[in-house]
């Protein structure tokens, strides 16, 4: 029993030292070959992607081209006419639902480009200039936007001094001849149009007080935090550059609020009656649906070109770390 314990504990113990003794697990030998041609095969998929990249921008930038001009026709068209005693009030009605379609746009595109300024605040493989293309152009649009909607507020009517009274003959009673007088047509037509214009330059002028103090706000924010919070030299070089964009933006805004507190109505030059209104109305509805439909398009075509361009610049980030790798790591000897 004694000789077979110590077989035992003999074969015990030479596996233990078997194990302490085995040699310890080193990596794989690198493969050389294969991280070059990693590289190769890393190049050709940015390729895909840049090809495919460009494609979908070619189109984002067709549609958007078409949209603008179709924008564009319409403004201008509806800025050159006014209502006719025929027409009462629909042109002026046609130009409110133009320019609060205009507004809600540029409150879209303003939360857009804040998404790209905090994307620029952060880490990114995206380089910053290709970042302050798509803020620009979100700007520009914003713009844009606010220029159109000013055309068409300029185009109402103001008041006009017209006679309130009109003669329609004389009548002959108890020996007296009068003048008989009636409110004229005229008079309601003016009294109309000036009226659908103040109420369109009010509503108006709320949103510009709306976009001032917004702006305003954010503003404080980034001042605040260039005063009392600790910023990377990065950061703080982005928020005094938003800074500068915000306090033109504000100085543009009031600009245009003064601009707007006394009518013009000089761009309007076409009275049209009831029947060309209504056809400029339906018009107006189709134009309505297809620009609804296409700017919903441009926002999905954008939502898919961004992270297309992020995936791109990813790669390349990727890639430069591979060709670092093998500048810093000579093929081994043969």
């Amino acid at each position: 029993m004694r000789k077979h314990m110590t077989a035992v504990g003999i074969w015990s113990l030479t596996s233990v030292l078997g194990l302490a003794q085995a040699p310890t697990p080193t990596s794989p030998p690198i493969d050389y070959a294969a991280r070059v041609q990693s590289v190769e095969n890393l190049k050709q998929h940015i390729a895909q992607r840049e090809e495919r990249f460009e494609f979908l921008k070619k189109d984002l930038l067709a549609l958007d081209a078409r949209v603008e001009k179709q924008i564009d026709d319409i403004v201008k068209r509806l800025a050159s006419l006014k209502d006719s005693q025929d027409s009462k009030t629909k042109v002026a009605n046609i130009k409110e639902d133009v320019m609060k379609a205009l507004v809600r746009t540029i409150w879209l595109y303003r939360q857009k480009r804040v998404d790209v300024f905090e994307r620029m605040r952060k880490d990114s493989n995206v380089p910053k200039e290709e970042l302050e293309k798509t803020l620009k152009t979100f700007d520009d649009r914003i713009g844009k936007r606010v220029d159109q909607i000013m055309e068409l507020a300029k185009s109402f009517p103001g008041h006009e001094d017209v006679e309130k009274y009109e003669s329609y003959g004389t009548s002959y009673y108890n020996g007296w001849n009068q003048v008989n007088s009636q409110v004229s047509e005229e008079w309601k037509q003016n009294r109309r149009a000036s009226t659908a214009g103040r109420v369109a330059r009010r509503d108006l002028l709320q949103e510009l007080d709306k976009a001032v103090e917004t702006n305003q706000s954010r503003r404080a924010s980034i001042a605040d935090a260039l005063a009392n919070r600790k910023l990377s030299d990065k950061e703080r070089a982005l928020q005094q550059e938003e800074l500068g964009r915000l306090d033109a933006t504000i100085d543009k805004l009031r600009a245009d609020r003064r601009e707007l507190v006394l009518p013009d109505g000089g761009g309007a030059s076409r009275e049209i009656g009831a029947g060309e209104a209504h056809d400029a109305e339906q018009m107006l509805d189709d134009a309505r649906s297809d620009l609804a439909r296409d700017f919903s398009d441009i926002m999905r075509k954008y939502a898919e070109l961004d992270p297309e361009r992020t995936r791109i610049f990813d790669l390349k980030a990727n890639l430069k770390a591979r060709e670092e790798w093998l500048k810093k790591n000579p093929p081994p000897a043969k």
